[in-house]
């Protein structure tokens, strides 16, 4: 039986993580479609008087938060892909996850710097999925979730762009911290 070393297995993984996150940036349209129907059948309710009888009222706040969250879970997947080329600094590995090109992979360390990357992307991805609940789940009068949310939100976008806050930390502090040193450390 052979079995594969560590970095073959990392690069292998490099192409299982984009269809990852593309899975997480469908679960976050689809649950947005989900909670803008909900929001259009909250709005329907307060319009139509029939939130007098039930234990929790829907309020007409509630029902357009869950509209802006859903139009923003929509939208907001959308506009990474189409936009991408014109924020990312992190070089042509963020940008080809968007645009469904793969990169040039030289060799096995660029292959699992890619892994990495990916890796972090997936996490942030699956952090917008827990923010997008959690800000639900506040409009429906439950507590505790928005404070945390806009951590997920911000955790997220940092993991998700980890090599573009690579880039303008290096720049920053004028030491090269990206993953390219990966390359570096395994000697190729």
């Amino acid at each position: 039986m052979n079995i594969p070393d560590l970095g073959s297995v990392l690069v292998s993984l490099s192409e299982v993580f984009p269809l990852v996150v593309n899975l997480i940036f469908l679960l976050i349209a689809l649950l947005g479609i989900w909670y803008g129907t909900s929001g259009l059948y909250a709005l329907y309710g307060v319009a139509a008087g029939e939130h007098k009888f039930s234990n929790r009222p829907v309020t007409i706040d509630a029902a357009f938060g869950k509209l802006a969250l859903a139009a923003a879970m929509i939208v907001a997947p959308v506009l990474l892909w189409r936009f991408a080329n014109s924020f990312v600094l992190g070089g042509d590995i963020t940008f080809s996850m968007f645009n469904y090109s793969a990169t040039q992979r030289s060799s096995t360390c660029d292959g699992i710097r890619g892994a990495i990357t990916f890796f972090f992307m997936a996490l942030g991805a699956l952090a917008w999925l827990v923010a997008g609940t959690r800000l639900y789940n506040g409009t429906n009068g439950q507590p505790g979730g928005q404070g945390s949310a806009v951590l997920y939100l911000v955790g997220g976008t940092l993991a998700f762009f980890i090599n573009d806050v690579a880039s303008l930390v290096g720049s920053t502090i004028k030491m090269d911290v990206s993953l390219a040193n990966v390359c570096s450390v395994m000697g190729g």
